[in-house]
């Protein structure tokens, strides 16, 4: 028994044989707080139209289908698989959408609210020449839409009564001018295929600035064709899969 600095031992069974005691003291270290509950990482992503698709084939047994769904939005090309859908803790998602390629969507075409003063869109076809067949052609309408820019508002300044015959002055430069409409390969969609598409000039004035709209009905039709045949590619995987899995078209 210990007190204060003497220490009393009772030894039995003890020899003659040379015996050595260590005497050890010390505080006993408070014990360690438990760490912090954290809420689990959200690991859902948004990838390539196939995506929840890709990610449901390999993972399905790992899942409650009950508590799974997928959405469809057509008109903004996504289908979307969510699982714990009642679960905000451990609810995920992942998504996958159609996207335009890069120089599609910065040509605006079909989009009404991009509009191209006609010498940046001669420049922008200068510096992407390579979507033409033929360079020369390319060339040729960079050329005439610059000097377009030019020639239409040196007319729009010397009218007398602009409100009037502005629309009329403005058509005669294009018909004179520009082509009804030009060629150029290129992928709508990324990771697809080049497509020859013919595009066509739209045009208005405002303030007294000309500006163009690139306009395709047949590239229009190409993308309605594409975006419903990769998601309902899609879904049909998704049901080969999980066929319980309930499918919400927006």
């Amino acid at each position: 028994m210990e007190n204060n600095n003497e220490l009393n031992l009772n030894l039995t069974g003890f020899t003659k044989e040379k015996l050595e005691i260590i005497r050890r003291e010390g505080v006993a270290s408070a014990p360690k707080e438990p760490l912090p509950t954290k809420a689990p990482e959200v690991y859902g992503m948004t990838g390539v139209i196939d995506t929840p698709a890709n990610w449901l084939e390999k993972r399905i047994k790992c899942i409650d289908i009950k508590k799974a769904n997928v959405e469809v939005n057509r008109e903004e090309m996504t289908v979307k698989l969510t699982i714990n859908e009642d679960d905000a803790y451990n609810k995920n998602s992942f998504i996958g959408t159609v996207a335009f390629s890069q120089i599609f969507e910065k040509m605006g075409i079909n989009n009404g609210q991009k509009a191209w003063i006609p010498a940046e869109l001669g420049q922008f076809f200068r510096i992407n020449r390579h979507i033409f067949r033929d360079k020369e052609e390319c060339m040729l309408l960079v050329s005439k839409l610059k000097n377009f820019m030019a020639t239409t508002n040196a007319k729009i300044q010397k009218m007398k009564d602009p409100s009037g015959s502005r629309a009329e002055v403005y058509n005669s430069s294009v018909e004179s001018n520009l082509p009804k409409s030009f060629i150029i390969d290129t992928s709508i969609f990324k990771g697809t295929a080049k497509e020859s598409i013919e595009v066509e000039f739209d045009h208005f004035i405002k303030d007294s600035d000309v500006y163009l709209q690139l306009i395709s009905p047949g590239a229009s039709e190409l993308v309605e064709a594409y975006k419903d045949k990769c998601i309902d590619s899609v879904l049909d995987r998704i049901k080969i899969v999980a066929p319980e899995i309930p499918i919400l078209e927006k």
